[in-house]
């Protein structure tokens, strides 16, 4: 089993951040929330598991926009 960071790490070299993608961060996080507190799949302990990925790839992302921003 793959660590978060490697998870985000997958997820981020796979997304450009741009204005905008941060609300469906949120919503991912608030979504696998969902998932993990009412269900007891596995399956979509598995789904939860790979939102929070993707959205901590966008964050990461984002912050990465950000700071090249800050140095030009």
């Amino acid at each position: 089993m793959k660590t978060g960071i490697e998870l985000i790490a997958e997820e981020r070299a796979k997304i450009f951040a741009s204005r905008g993608k941060l609300e469906g961060a949120c919503n991912m996080v608030a979504r696998a929330e969902n998932l993990v507190e009412f269900s007891a799949r596995l399956s979509k302990n598995v789904e939860a598991v790979n939102l929070l990925a993707e959205a901590g790839a966008i964050i990461a992302a984002e912050l990465d926009r950000l700071n090249n921003l800050k140095q030009e």
